[in-house]
């Protein structure tokens, strides 16, 4: 059992969550007790997932929503409520990204990840403010070190996810009165995941990205579950607002060895 304390008797709702990080972080909540709700928009993908969640002793059910679709959101948001009651952490981390120079990125392939990754998380919070326990209510949206840190052939995710982390900003302000924290974790490089694989194709692009982090390795799922799990946690209270850099110090910049 983890040294934050037991989940049980709570609802967690965990937004883009058929794989990868998300998934993981379901899976760590669920094994803490939570009662887990995950979304994604794909009906065969989190069919299997909450199977997957489920076979590993989790209460979980999965639901079909697109969070650029606030109406999905509402519908499946309703339905978790009737089940499990009001929602004590909610998740956004739906996510999409392409590795393109600005100069070659359409407006609408601009706009598409604009619309999942900033107006879809807006969609998620906005949509499960109704459900949401006060006090104690806890949203953590799942952003990237793009929201701080200029990359190449990122211009349209740097933007979005700069834009996430301003509006967590914002929705902490206006919300906390209602007994609502809002804050945002920041993966870098996690390993086995499908954003990971996209960015190091070959060993020794995998070697250069674990070799630019303060901490030389590569993340795991856990860390970002553990992340959520102190964010979301009686300990961190008083937080709201918060950035919360879960990433082997990828934000701080490429570090080198001047030897």
């Amino acid at each position: 059992m983890s040294a934050q304390g037991n989940l049980s008797g709570k609802t967690a709702v965990i937004v883009g969550a058929s794989s990868g990080i998300n998934l993981g972080v379901a899976k760590h909540l669920g094994e803490l007790g939570a009662r887990v709700a995950i979304l994604s928009r794909t009906k065969a993908k989190i069919e299997q997932a909450a199977a997957e969640l489920q076979g590993s002793g989790v209460e979980a059910i999965g639901l079909v929503a697109d969070v650029r679709n606030a109406d999905q959101l509402q519908t499946a948001f309703q339905s978790i409520h009737s089940q499990f009651g009001e929602f004590d952490i909610l998740v956004s981390g739906a996510a999409g990204n392409f590795f393109a120079d600005a100069k070659n990125i359409s407006p609408n392939g601009f706009k598409t990840i604009v619309d999942i990754d900033l107006i879809g998380t807006f969609n998620v919070l906005r949509m499960g403010f109704d459900y949401m326990r006060r006090p104690g209510g806890s949203m953590i949206n799942i952003t990237a070190p793009q929201g701080k840190r200029a990359m190449p052939k990122q211009a349209h995710v740097c933007a979005a996810k700069a834009g996430i982390d301003m509006l967590t900003k914002c929705l902490a302000l206006e919300w906390g009165a209602e007994g609502i924290r809002v804050n945002a974790v920041s993966p870098g490089p996690i390993e086995d995941t499908e954003g990971f694989a996209r960015l190091a194709t070959n060993s020794d692009l995998r070697e250069q990205i674990e070799g630019a982090l303060a901490l030389p390795r590569l993340g795991q799922r856990v860390d970002i579950g553990r992340a959520v799990e102190w964010i979301s946690s009686d300990q961190a209270s008083f937080v709201t607002g918060t950035i919360l850099d879960c990433d082997g110090g990828m934000v701080l910049g490429n570090l080198y060895s001047p030897d």
